[in-house]
């Protein structure tokens, strides 16, 4: 199978292109591959040929491949050129997110076209959706991205979606129930690893004997709950004056991190900023218990988490107990890496994606063609409204059409408030 992929690749500093760097040698040996690349970027990966995204409609238009990848991410800087080329051209997405409405909003909203931002709402969500961003516009209110993802467009404009997990697979499927949607384990690569122990680790990051090191990995936001860590660390310490916690990776600038560490939750806590693999790796073996919080949660699989349980790492909320229980850490961190090493190959992870994209080049899947856009809004039909959200709320929460007993109910409710005028 011929293959166009397009993704962020290194020398981007994105988890995607990381991701894409590690994928593409294994992929490419179920497909004959070139990569699509924003223009001007020159990818350290050279073992492919390479064409800037421009070139693309021409290669399409003579027939050069049989399908196209896109990697989607919720970054403008990385993924902009790639929203648009999967909507211009289909393809197979893979949704490393549900969550992109922070990329639409940056390229309408932010770009200077609020009625582009408003068109994407009223498609996604209808007269909700318009009246919401008309709304967002006259305030200057920003909308809750989580209640309107705004992925629909991407998933309607492509001919087979690929996610790394059930919860986002379990959303787009609630507004886009057709969908033709694969779930792939994100992979694991421990390429990089340093060849060094535990302890010697330990010994060059300087841990003395008996410490106790909690760690928190990757690109830090308010969104990770960096101050409930600090809060429970703070407890931690209390009891065990020999922990220490590892804040490993680069700080949001849009995230106010002094605010949160404070003077008194700083003791013993250190903050590396954005270390080269090698070195994020040797801290990943050093330390302890691995920290990894999430919410609100965007549907995305952390790449970080994946690489702590295959290193045979812990990731969990008890760290009084596994504190003073080396036996149990070494016991869980060895299910947890037989786990990893079973179920997310990086040779498995290829042949999935290589059996997704046959079978969705063999169907003929085409892009999924949605409605027209509603009427415009009208101020007055807020009952209407209300009844719509409702009724989308039951499907998310997946009530059916045989739960007769349960939908009398609701509609019997509908009645009793008058929202059925």
């Amino acid at each position: 199978m011929r293959l166009a992929y397009y993704s962020p690749l290194p020398p981007q500093r994105s988890g995607i292109a990381d991701y894409s760097a590690e994928l593409l040698p294994h992929l490419a040996a179920h497909c004959e591959i070139e990569l699509i690349v924003d223009e001007g970027l020159r990818p350290a990966e050279t073992r492919f040929p390479v064409h800037g995204h421009k070139a693309l409609p021409g290669l399409l238009a003579a027939g050069r491949f049989d399908a196209v990848l896109y990697q989607l991410g919720n970054n403008r800087d990385y993924h902009a050129s790639i929203y648009q080329s999967l909507i211009d051209h289909p393809g197979v997405v893979v949704l490393h997110e549900y969550v992109i409405h922070h990329l639409v909003r940056d390229l309408t909203l932010f770009a200077g076209d609020p009625e582009a931002y408003v068109r994407e709402m009223r498609y996604a969500y209808g007269r909700t959706g318009e009246a919401m961003a008309r709304r967002c516009v006259a305030t200057g209110v920003p909308l809750d991205a989580w209640s309107y993802p705004l992925f629909e467009r991407a998933v309607d404009s492509s001919r087979g979606v690929i996610v790394h997990n059930q919860v986002t697979r379990d959303r787009v499927l609630a507004s886009r129930p057709l969908t033709r949607i694969a779930t792939i384990p994100h992979h694991l690569s421990l390429a990089g690893l340093p060849e060094i122990s535990e302890a010697a680790a330990r010994s060059e990051l300087g841990v003395a004997p008996g410490d106790f090191v909690v760690a928190t990995f990757g690109f830090l936001t308010a969104s990770k709950r960096p101050e409930v860590l600090l809060r429970a660390f703070a407890r931690l310490r209390r009891e065990v004056p020999g922990a220490r916690l590892w804040i490993v990776g680069e700080v949001s600038p849009h995230f106010d991190f002094d605010r949160v560490l404070t003077p008194e939750l700083r003791t013993g806590v250190t903050v590396t900023g954005r270390l080269e693999i090698d070195r994020f790796l040797l801290y990943m073996r050093a330390c302890d218990v691995a920290v990894s919080l999430r919410h609100p949660t965007a549907g995305e699989t952390s790449g970080t988490v994946v690489r702590l349980l295959g290193m045979g790492n812990l990731l969990l909320a008890y760290l009084r107990l596994l504190a003073g229980d080396e036996p149990l850490r070494r016991r869980m961190g060895e299910n947890a890496r037989r786990h990893m090493e079973l179920h997310h190959s990086l040779a498995g992870s290829a042949r999935a994606y290589a059996d997704f994209l046959r079978e969705t080049v063999e169907s003929g899947a085409r892009p999924f063609r949605a409605m027209p856009p509603l009427e415009a809004y009208p101020e007055e039909d807020l009952l209407s409204d209300l009844v719509r959200d409702a009724s989308a709320e039951m499907v998310d929460l997946g009530v059916e059409e045989g739960e007769e007993d349960l939908l009398r109910e609701i509609a019997t409710a509908v009645v009793e408030i008058d929202l059925d005028r």
